[in-house]
């Protein structure tokens, strides 16, 4: 069987359905244009650096020091745990960071907060940022998402098994 042939048998000799398949690809094509600039600004408007430079533009920040730190995890590729001190409205308090392989605590760490002083951040220790995931999920299946939605509309016949 040739290639003709096969796809002649896939996807049916009819050009009215030729042409619906190609709008389906069209659109899922057209869809990354839509959602990788999509992606990038939802990724940059969920991001630490981007709370960070919030509370950097209002002034708030902290600089801590570290009181101590302890190691986890296997020879070699520790994970540290640091727990730093600071001042805030005169009163002395205490931030413990976690800082996965390979990075090591600093001596000094810079906390942020965006309105409430008892909410802190640092963006130097470790981040599980699954809520980032989540939200962006939709957006990575958004193309695929938009051509199923046209092939449904259109009514496109279904490939056939060869």
């Amino acid at each position: 069987m040739s290639i003709r042939e096969a796809l002649i048998h896939m996807f049916t000799d009819d050009p009215v359905n030729w042409l619906k398949w190609a709008l389906v690809f069209a659109v899922l094509i057209g869809g990354y244009f839509v959602a990788v600039p999509l992606y990038g600004r939802l990724s940059h408007g969920m991001s630490w650096e981007r709370k960070r430079d919030i509370a950097r533009s209002r002034n708030h920040i902290i600089k801590a020091s570290i009181v101590k730190k302890w190691p986890s995890g296997d020879v070699g590729h520790y994970n540290w745990h640091a727990t730093y001190r600071y001042t805030l409205q005169g009163e002395e308090r205490r931030y413990t960071a976690y800082f996965k392989h390979p990075s090591t605590p600093p001596l000094y760490l810079y906390l942020y907060y965006i309105n409430d002083p008892c909410k802190l951040f640092s963006c130097d220790e470790y981040h599980y940022q699954n809520h980032k995931g989540l939200l962006l999920l939709p957006v990575i299946f958004l193309p695929w998402i938009l051509a199923l939605v046209v092939f449904t509309l259109l009514g496109v016949e279904p490939p056939q098994a060869i």
